[in-house]
């Protein structure tokens, strides 16, 4: 009873308190709070590049297909032109030998 009853004047006399502090620390504190809240993703996001909620870059995993289809592409192409160009390279030789 007594414990109780010491907690309850504890609580008035920290409620009094309260109740004296300037509105102008108590929205300080508030929007102090709101910037911090909104801020905290931020800084503690730990996602790959691209896989968070409001990222403007391609996801990681895109952007390393698009790279190896690019890549196998410009393979390809490499290997057709040195195709085109032994096939030129044949029928120069052989309209050489028909003159």
């Amino acid at each position: 009873s007594k414990g109780s009853n010491r907690c309850l004047s504890n609580r008035k006399r920290m409620l009094q308190r309260l109740q004296k502090v300037n509105p102008q620390v108590w929205i300080a504190l508030g929007s102090t709070l709101i910037i911090a809240g909104s801020a905290y993703p931020v800084f503690t996001k730990n996602t790959r590049e691209g896989h968070d909620l409001f990222s403007s870059e391609k996801p990681e995993a895109i952007r390393e297909a698009q790279e190896a289809k690019r890549d196998e592409y410009r393979r390809q192409l490499k290997e057709r032109r040195a195709k085109l160009k032994k096939e030129q390279e044949a029928l120069q030789q052989q309209q050489r030998e028909s003159s």
